[in-house]
């Protein structure tokens, strides 16, 4: 492939530089955008939209009363495929940005009777953008300006393209110490770039009130139901960062300029594979939780983590 200062039916004036920038860094983040997921049986609570997290919020600050806990951060990493398609201002611009997820996490009280009773909520669960601003990781937001936030034209159309995928991120289930929510993904499966939700679980331990998340992918059937694909679950710690890697479709660029299926993300977020049982599929395969569903997918997924240490240390 060939990038769009050498093609040689792309020829590029002074002036039409400002538009071709908007355009690559509205098509280099499409593939983050989110597609309509099936509708949840009457039955079933309503997928709800994921909170967005207030620009200027510090994203490490566990002294705080609001958003004290880091769930993961990712920073894009332009890892494999025909990566030289990519413009050096492009990959600069977008790695420049952290996805990030949060989580509020409170104490309570427990009756003085009850050394068993939880003494840690889980409030809320949000995601964000987040940069480096005077030295410190900070949620950003197109709309918002904060001292020491300086976003060039490039930067700001990817920071709003980026933003805007925010929006469709929806929460599936919440109780008092689980929360799960789904991003659909272009993910890369093979050599082809596939439509995909990732579905995080974040919990807490009640009594000491670390985070975890439990991520899976789910695929959408042709009649528009959610299905778990049979690829291993993974266990991530709370605070997990990471490169996450993307593959780059060069057959997917259009006169050196990337389309919207041009970037797939290659793998789910490091952590423990724990594979899935029959009983923990069949708790997990419905589109939306309610409280008892997600206790039963919880109970589950501690009943497969717990089997596989058994067999680990079974094995030494």
């Amino acid at each position: 492939m060939v990038g769009a200062g050498n093609h040689p039916s792309y020829q590029q004036t002074a002036g039409d530089r400002p538009a071709a920038w908007l355009r690559m860094a509205i098509m280099t983040l499409a593939c983050f955008i989110p597609y309509r997921s099936a509708v949840a049986t009457d039955s079933s609570p309503t997928p709800m939209p994921i909170t967005v997290i207030e620009a200027g919020t510090l994203v490490d600050d566990p002294e705080r009363d609001r958003w004290n806990r880091v769930v993961l951060l990712a920073t894009t990493r332009f890892a494999s495929g025909d990566t030289d398609d990519v413009s050096a201002s492009i990959k600069e611009t977008v790695t420049g940005f952290t996805f990030a997820i949060l989580a509020t996490v409170r104490s309570v009280e427990p009756p003085s009777d009850d050394r068993e009773a939880p003494r840690h909520e889980l409030v809320e669960v949000g995601v964000g953008n987040c940069m480096s601003v005077n030295e410190r990781l900070t949620v950003v937001a197109p709309d918002a300006t904060m001292e020491g936030c300086s976003l060039d034209f490039l930067g700001r159309q990817v920071l709003n393209a980026k933003q805007k995928s925010l929006a469709a991120i929806t929460c599936v289930g919440t109780h008092g110490t689980a929360v799960v929510f789904d991003v659909p993904t272009l993910m890369l499966r093979g050599e082809e770039h596939e439509d995909l939700i990732v579905r995080h679980l974040v919990r807490i331990d009640p009594q000491s009130g670390v985070c975890s998340t439990c991520a899976w992918l789910v695929a959408t059937t042709d009649d528009g139901s959610l299905i778990p694909v049979e690829e291993p679950l993974r266990i991530i710690d709370g605070g997990t960062r990471e490169e996450r890697p993307i593959h780059v479709d060069g057959r997917r660029f259009t006169f050196g300029l990337p389309t919207k299926r041009a970037f797939a993300v290659e793998d789910l977020p490091p952590g423990q594979r724990v594979d899935w049982s029959t009983s923990l599929r069949t708790a997990a395969d419905v589109p939306t939780y309610s409280k008892d569903a997600l206790d039963r997918l919880t109970t589950e997924l501690d009943t497969a983590i717990a089997s596989l240490r058994t067999l680990r240390s079974a094995e030494r």
